[in-house]
């Protein structure tokens, strides 16, 4: 007998008791507020990466940088 066999032989034989018991509403709310949290985060995280500066020769910072000069101070 092969083990998939005994294992379905197994499950068939045992009575499982459904008592009902499930997550209920609260489990549903809480799915549906992770979901929209998720999506929110997903929009908000695409937002910020299109903002990023990306220069395709690889200058860095300092190079970027070199003709500007900071603001005084107040």
């Amino acid at each position: 007998m092969g083990i998939v066999q005994a294992v379905a032989l197994t499950a068939a034989e045992s009575d499982a008791d459904d008592s009902g018991v499930g997550p209920g509403l609260y489990g549903f709310l809480v799915m549906v507020f992770l979901i929209v949290a998720l999506v929110v985060l997903y929009r908000s995280m695409r937002k910020q990466i299109r903002r990023v500066d990306f220069d395709p020769d690889g200058a860095n910072d300092s190079e970027r940088m070199h003709g500007h000069q900071e603001p005084p101070d107040r």
